[in-house]
């Protein structure tokens, strides 16, 4: 293990570490364009030129590894004019449009121009004249003027990908970059490309003119369009979600996430439920869970406990899920339990998973093996036979399509009642009796568990639409008008209550350790 000095400062480091990622290491930014830490290393950038004792010029840090004894200076007088040179070139067609990029405010040329160049143009000349608003596919759109040809996107399709869709044309000054003849970017993660360019050359369809990023708050958060359930940036401005972008997690999607799962955020405001109705006539809280209540009562004792269905969707919180549980067995005391959720899709050997339920695993370990809820089929069958003559369900998402989600629908219609606790309408908020508005994660505090069994806390963004609650509290809030109240004092001790349920059911170490890290426990 070498160790070397850089800025005065003495560091060990594995053998092969380079020069940048050592000062990253020790606390020193070394500034960069080209280099990402997933991507292959070309070195043509030459942004993080560093000055190397007995070397005879300056070294490019990302390309050079660390040696036993090496001397390291990233910030003296020389390393510094290298940089401002480096910037003043590419800056010399540059279009300085700043005020009209998508990328400002989190660009990496503005950035470096602050810190290290700050000073005019010595150069007098005419700017070459390069594409604009260049569609290289469906969701990205390129500026040729803009672009510093540091070819990470070129990169990402031809390593991450292996879709191999864009390459470098023409020489010197007149160098842009384009699909090849034929092709278009629309590989599933096409836009990834944009998250990995520094200036503002590729920028998303979606998100051009939409916002400016200096407005936008964002909440560490997970993707809920498959069940990987990535880890991502949701970034949100005025109570409304802006966009999803990608957050680094080594253990779920590292660096990416697909386009269908960036744009999934689009379904947070669509079709919401804002108040709570019964009848068809809107209800405040107070009156709507008594009148519930009352009318899930009159079914029980009409029909039996065993007569309720009770649908529990893997859309939901671990927190949701537990409450949901304890609510059927206990409140409504029913061992008619259903798994909802969205119905499968289409996978690949990468990040997307066929199963488009973000938390089908937290379901899972609420119940020991054996005593699961059933399949969403097996309940079409004892609606169809008259078992199941009263439903609550939870979640607007049909895990079925074709001749069953029909099928299903037509019974909805013959139930004796039918409860609605959702976010979106779905199409069943007509046929229900009784809608209970409910909160997406992005406006509730939440845990997941992966398909691969880790576990992830999903912030609350911002206030809940209208009158919608987390599903949590919708359960105890009718729990307690039915005479078996479930309390909790603090969303914590919810959360501790859950973990230690969790535990006794599941036989996976990992599941257990990774929720109680997240849990709080």
């Amino acid at each position: 293990m070498p160790t070397c000095t850089i800025n005065g400062q003495k560091i060990t480091v594995d053998r092969g570490t380079t020069v940048l990622q050592a000062a990253a290491e020790a606390g020193f930014d070394v500034p960069h364009f080209c280099y990402h830490p997933a991507l292959s290393i070309p070195a043509n950038c030459r942004m993080c030129l560093v000055d190397i004792e007995r070397s005879r010029k300056l070294l490019p840090a990302c390309y050079t590894d660390v040696t036993e004894g090496m001397v390291v200076h990233t910030e003296n007088d020389k390393v510094k004019q290298a940089r401002k040179a480096v910037l003043e070139f590419i800056l010399v067609n540059h279009p300085v449009d700043c005020p009209i990029c998508d990328q400002a405010g989190e660009c990496k040329l503005q950035d470096y121009y602050l810190a290290y160049d700050a000073q005019s143009s010595r150069l007098r000349t005419t700017k070459v004249s390069k594409v604009k608003v260049y569609p290289l596919g469906p969701e990205v759109v390129y500026d040729g003027e803009r672009c510093i040809l540091c070819t990470r996107c070129v990169r990402f399709c031809d390593e991450i990908t292996g879709t191999g869709e864009l390459t470098v044309v023409e020489r010197g000054d007149r160098s842009e970059i384009r699909t090849f003849p034929g092709h278009e970017l629309e590989n599933d993660y096409s836009m990834c490309t944009v998250d990995l360019c520094p200036v503002g050359a590729l920028t998303s369809r979606d998100f051009r003119f939409k916002c400016r990023v200096w407005l936008l708050t964002s909440n560490d958060s997970i993707c809920t369009g498959c069940s990987r359930g990535c880890s991502i940036h949701l970034e949100h401005h005025r109570g409304e979600t802006q966009r999803y972008r990608p957050r680094f997690n080594p253990e779920i999607n590292e660096y990416w996430m697909c386009d269908k799962g960036r744009l999934s955020y689009k379904e947070l405001g669509e079709d919401r439920l804002g108040s709570l109705l019964i009848n068809g006539a809107t209800y405040t809280w107070s009156q709507g869970v008594d009148r519930a209540a009352e009318l899930l009562s009159e079914r029980i004792g009409a029909q039996g406990k065993g007569s309720v269905g009770v649908v529990l969707s893997p859309q939901a919180s671990c927190e949701d899920l537990y409450v949901g549980r304890r609510f059927a067995e206990e409140v409504v005391g029913t061992d008619r339990l259903y798994i909802g959720g969205k119905a499968p899709g289409v996978g690949d050997d990468f990040l997307i998973t066929p199963d488009k339920n973000p938390n089908r695993n937290g379901l899972l370990v609420m119940f020991p093996r054996g005593a699961r809820p059933a399949s969403f089929g097996a309940l079409i069958e004892d609606m169809a036979s008259g078992r199941v003559k009263t439903l609550y369900m939870m979640g607007s998402e049909i895990p079925v399509e074709g001749a069953e989600r029909a099928r299903f629908l037509e019974l909805v219609g013959k139930l004796d009642l039918f409860i609605l606790q959702a976010p979106r309408g779905g199409g069943l908020s007509e046929a229900a009796r009784v809608v209970l508005p409910s909160c997406t994660h992005a406006e509730k505090e939440g845990t997941y568990i992966n398909v691969d069994g880790v576990a992830q806390t999903a912030a609350r963004a911002y206030a809940a639409q209208g009158q919608a609650l987390p599903d949590w509290q919708i359960f105890m809030r009718m729990a307690g008008k039915l005479g078996r109240p479930l309390s909790f004092t603090l969303f914590k001790q919810l959360q501790q209550a859950m973990l230690e349920v969790m535990q006794a059911n599941t036989d996976q170490p990992s599941v257990e350790s990774a929720v109680g890290a997240e849990a709080g426990a």
